[in-house]
């Protein structure tokens, strides 16, 4: 292998780890943020219909940040940077406060997660037209043979 394949070997196994850590914490985040909107000026609040647009738009965000990890391990570069580059845009909107939720509830992981997707994104859309070796699991899948169902 040489020098230029390992970089950017290294560079996609980044991207993937990034897909990963963001696509985490910002799950986590939207988990959380709920029972602390409920509660939060210390007096019981219903969530409104925007809030609850907002969380459900960020968990499915999050879900396809992770998911993205995926298609970068299996070298589907093009697929994992656009879905990259568009979850990350549409979570760096919710947790900068773009959308009137709360505003008061921004403590910055939100905002970084969404920033650690994007980048992860664009590294995965730079490289999506590199020609490298598959990925050691994608290997290992296609030399087990796939049993026929009976």
């Amino acid at each position: 292998m040489s020098k230029s394949n390992s970089l950017k070997t290294g560079f996609i196994d980044i991207a993937a780890a990034l897909f990963v850590i963001g696509g985490v914490v910002s799950l986590v985040v939207s988990m959380v943020d709920a029972p602390i909107y409920s509660l939060y000026p210390f007096q019981l609040q219903f969530f409104s219909f925007l809030f609850a647009v907002v969380l459900i738009v960020g968990v499915i965000c999050s879900l396809g940040a992770i998911h993205c990890f995926t298609l970068a391990t299996k070298r589907l570069l093009s697929e994992a940077g656009m879905r990259g580059i568009i979850f990350g845009a549409i979570l760096l909107t919710f947790s900068m406060g773009f959308v009137e939720t709360n505003r008061d509830l921004n403590t910055g992981l939100g905002t970084a997660s969404a920033i650690l997707i994007l980048i992860a994104g664009a590294i995965a859309f730079v490289l999506r037209d590199s020609v490298l070796p598959r990925a050691p699991l994608t290997m290992r899948e296609q030399m087990v043979p796939q049993q026929s169902r009976k």
